[in-house]
């Protein structure tokens, strides 16, 4: 049968042309691999090695989402026969290497891809593949940027997954686009869809992208499955506007490459248990890569659409204050509160305003006389593995709340609760992660928190029961609502200044400053890794050591205070004195401490051997009683070694 499969274009391209005398250019075979041979094509396909991979000079082991599985390049993981490929994954004794450093890994499996011998800006790529099923299997069809982090590393430069299979769902695939700042300020959108005439991954499908200026389009069996008009990039980190986007389309505008990989365990579908088979294929017939004849179209005006910084609109309270709709368990499906785009606990009855997220936990979720029974089957290994929230709480800066639910279990256990953000404020946990022991019981439990960030209208509540073991859980009357005015900012320090311990001479049990350095109370320092950082104090004078300089980014280390109150509409001036080892620029900066991380200051301080004063005036947009101080690296030459010294720090309101 294989002979009679000519490399065509497909229907669905072939259609978009037509004869006249100025029709769009048709379709064009531009890269394939049949996989006739009898071995991988070496000219095609590099077989990546290992268990994980450098970011900069810092070791990212399970490629970043805790996989298990050692890819190799052996023909027991990789192998072409029958004009097939097959990627087999294989439960086994594995001596490997992690950092360099020797290792033994229970999995193996193979991961390949184009990097360096093909890539494309848009196009349709098309792939003919069977998945394997199984709890903890994660095949996955993808690309990724072919030049270095055009846009910042990942994911400000994109990821576009083709598709991807839970092994433990079979008639579901994932489709996703992986975009905005650099982790963790990245953001990704797509949708799972169902599989064709009820169709199971572990059956033949063709799987295909249709990429032009603007759009993306998926497609499984020929059926359109989704489309993306709208997603961005930025090259501030955090990014604070739309002054730092990147020319639309970014960064879907950039050579990506292909790969093809059988991944076991991590985040996505969680790890195998007794029911994953030992030994699993992935097996692909055919990659095929086709012009399209909209890629020299313009991409046009970039769209409308929601950024992290784009103000979210406030849900009101309900009558009693209570700012959790559904609290209690019984609102039905028909209550005119609740609306049709309104989310729900899948087969649980009067659920709306709920949400379920898993990552390697299970959990059967139903309504037990009025109360939420969560039954967790698998409790994974982290607190989030089993999540039940609602989002779209109105949580306002400078205020009090108070949350109270009864809960109970049939046996002991904790759960941490939270009031926090979503993806795009970072997970801020605005209440703390608290943790709540849980009896047999039922019984009432309330904590209390300031929200000293700034507004979040779409906050969420979150009750997280993973790894803390298994069984039912009863949730049931959930309340968060304001209870007063959160405790007041700190009063300035006695000579005025909005900083504290400017002279680096204080000690504090409460505000311990940096670890092991006198001097440093409601000081801290912060390092991305590998940056080698640490500081001193002498003479009242901070000086940071940088033993490798990162060449990108400035955020790299930091020198930071929180807790420092601003007034909206109120202007400030902040001075300091600071030199430097060498000319070296720093970054300035005072505004949001996590969240968003919007930017009230946003300046740059040229320092040089000698000692300057240097000054800056800003208005706070915003009242945050908890706004912070940084002081961000300088980039340079990889590896380069630098000090900064900084003294005279003080922060006052102006006229």
């Amino acid at each position: 049968m294989r002979a009679l499969r000519p490399f065509l274009a497909p229907l669905t391209l072939a259609l978009l042309a037509s004869c006249g005398p100025n029709a769009a250019p048709e379709a064009e075979p531009v890269w394939q691999d049949e996989f006739d041979g009898s071995t991988l094509d070496a000219s095609k396909w590099t077989p990546q090695i290992g268990n994980g991979i450098l970011s900069g000079s810092e070791y990212v082991a399970g490629w970043g989402n805790n996989e298990l599985e050692y890819y190799t390049g052996r023909p027991g993981n990789v192998r072409v026969e029958n004009g097939e490929l097959v990627i087999t994954a294989r439960k086994e004794n594995y001596a490997g290497t992690a950092n360099g450093q020797p290792a033994n890994f229970d999995w193996t499996s193979a991961r390949l891809r184009t990097a360096g011998k093909f890539s494309r800006t848009y196009g349709r790529f098309e792939i003919r593949a069977k998945f394997p099923t199984g709890k903890g299997l994660w095949p996955a069809i993808w690309l990724l940027p072919e030049e270095p982090n055009p846009y910042g590393t990942w994911a400000a430069s994109g990821e576009i997954d083709i598709a991807e299979g839970w092994g433990s769902k079979p008639t579901e695939v994932a489709h996703t686009i992986h975009y905005g700042g650099v982790w963790p300020n990245n953001v990704y959108s797509g949708t799972t869809a169902t599989y064709p005439n009820g169709g199971r991954m572990d059956g033949w499908h063709v799987y295909a992208l249709e990429w032009t200026p603007g759009k993306l389009q998926w497609f499984v069996d020929g059926q359109l499955t989704l489309t993306k008009t709208a997603w961005w990039s930025a090259k501030g980190n955090p990014p604070t506007g739309d002054a730092d986007l990147y020319p639309w389309p970014a960064p879907f505008d950039q050579p990506f490459h292909l790969l093809l990989n059988l991944a076991v365990g991590g985040n996505f579908d969680g790890n195998p248990d007794a029911s994953t088979p030992d030994r699993a294929e992935m097996r692909v017939d055919y990659v095929r890569v086709y012009s399209h004849p909209d890629e020299g179209k313009s991409p046009g005006a970039r769209p409308d659409m929601k950024y992290p910084w784009t103000p979210a609109v406030a849900r009101p309270a309900l009558e009693d204050g209570n700012l959790v709709y559904n609290g209690t368990f019984d609102w039905a499906d028909t209550d005119p509160r609740v609306g049709a785009d309104a989310s729900r606990l899948d087969g649980v009855t009067n659920s709306a305003f709920w949400t379920l997220f898993k990552s390697d936990g299970a959990a059967t979720l139903s309504n037990d006389g009025g109360a939420l029974k969560v039954d967790i089957t698998n409790a994974g290994g982290v607190n989030y593995a089993v999540q039940v929230r609602q989002d779209g709480l109105n949580i306002e800066s400078g205020k009090r709340y108070e949350v109270s639910f009864d809960v109970w279990a049939a046996a002991p256990r904790a759960m941490m609760v939270k009031v926090g953000g979503g993806q795009d404020r970072g997970y801020a946990a605005y209440s703390g992660e608290q943790t709540v022991q849980i009896g047999s019981a039922r019984e009432r439990r309330t904590l209390t928190f300031d929200m000293k960030g700034v507004t979040d209208a779409a906050a969420r509540l979150e009750f997280n029961l993973g790894n803390a073991g298994t069984g039912p859980v009863w949730i049931d009357n959930v309340v968060v609502k304001a209870v007063g005015e959160a405790a007041s900012a700190r009063p300035p320090a006695p000579d005025g200044n909005l900083l504290y311990n400017a002279a680096f001479t204080q000690d504090s049990a409460q505000h311990p400053g940096i670890p092991g350095v006198a001097g440093t109370a409601y000081w801290s320092i912060w390092d991305s890794g590998p940056n080698g950082l640490s500081a001193a104090v002498q003479g009242g004078e901070i000086t940071l050591n940088v033993a490798r300089v990162d060449p990108a980014n400035n955020w790299h280390v930091q020198l930071n205070q929180t807790e420092v109150p601003l007034v909206a509409g109120q202007k400030y001036r902040l001075t300091f004195r600071g030199q430097a080892s060498d000319a070296r620029t720093v970054g300035v900066v005072i505004g949001e401490q996590g969240g968003s991380y919007a930017r009230y200051l946003d300046a740059t301080a040229a320092l040089t051997s000698a000692a300057q004063t240097f000054s800056y005036e800003f208005t706070s947009p915003v009242t945050n009683l908890a706004a912070q101080l940084q002081i961000l690296g300088a980039v340079g030459t990889p590896g380069d070694a630098y000090t900064l010294s900084f003294r005279d720090f003080r922060l006052e309101p102006i006229n």
